[in-house]
């Protein structure tokens, strides 16, 4: 199970196509369904460690701030020079981006890899995809609103079918939180109208710290790159 579960790693870490990253992902949290709470629990800490707490996570200095799209599009537009990289890798913890995202071969697997935004998103893009995360959602990674015949809601992640049953990721923060659903016991199933990206995520941080998480977004790990000289 072990050397099973670290070829995902491994493979995260590869380049491929636009699809690449989700159908591994997709396969991976296939595999953590069939894997039993003794196993999990053993490979926790090398292979499928679960994200940390959020008491665990790194702490912005603050104060917060309500952050409206307008101001942070404004800011990143004439904010982006003498930044700090090493701060701006904390925020990326700290706003809980790489409990979901890969970032430079490290981070979670529920949302898609960040390493080569830069050459995808414009300022205004990701400052949107990190203010109003519900504006714009990838069909890869929508969320699903699930009602059972007994007359329950599932919210979560559609990661395969097979057989005639749904396996579903309910928590978007943790691969391993995953449920299986048979389709005979769907009443019905629809698109979530929302982002599985929280809101607000970023309303702990000050400005220097929205900055340098951003600085660090578009850096694709490169600590020396000119976002980051004085």
């Amino acid at each position: 199970r072990k050397v099973y579960f670290e070829w995902f790693n491994e493979a995260l870490q590869r380049s491929g196509g636009s699809s690449y990253q989700g159908f591994i992902k997709n396969i991976r949290s296939e595999a953590l369904a069939n894997v039993s709470e003794a196993e999990k629990k053993a490979l926790a800490s090398t292979v499928i460690a679960p994200p940390p707490e959020p008491e665990d996570l790194p702490k912005p200095k603050g104060p917060g701030h309500k952050w409206e799209l307008g101001e942070v599009a404004a800011l990143a537009t004439s904010g982006l020079t003498a930044r700090d990289f090493n701060n701006g890798k904390v925020m990326f913890a700290a706003a809980q981006c790489a409990s979901c995202h890969r970032f430079d071969g490290a981070g979670g697997a529920t949302g898609p890899d960040l390493s080569n935004v830069a050459g995808r998103f414009s300022i205004k893009d990701l400052s949107e995809s990190l203010v109003v995360p519900s504006k714009v959602v990838s069909d890869q990674y929508r969320g699903s609103v699930i009602l059972t015949n007994s007359g329950t809601l599932i919210a979560g992640r559609v990661v395969s079918e097979q057989e005639g049953i749904l396996t579903v990721v309910t928590d978007p923060f943790d691969a391993t939180r995953i449920i299986k659903i048979k389709k005979d016991d769907i009443d019905q199933i629809r698109p979530s109208p929302t982002s599985l990206m929280p809101e607000n995520l970023l309303d702990k941080l000050n400005k220097d710290e929205v900055l340098d998480l951003i600085a660090y977004i578009l850096s694709r790990g490169n600590p020396n790159g000119r976002m980051f000289q004085p």
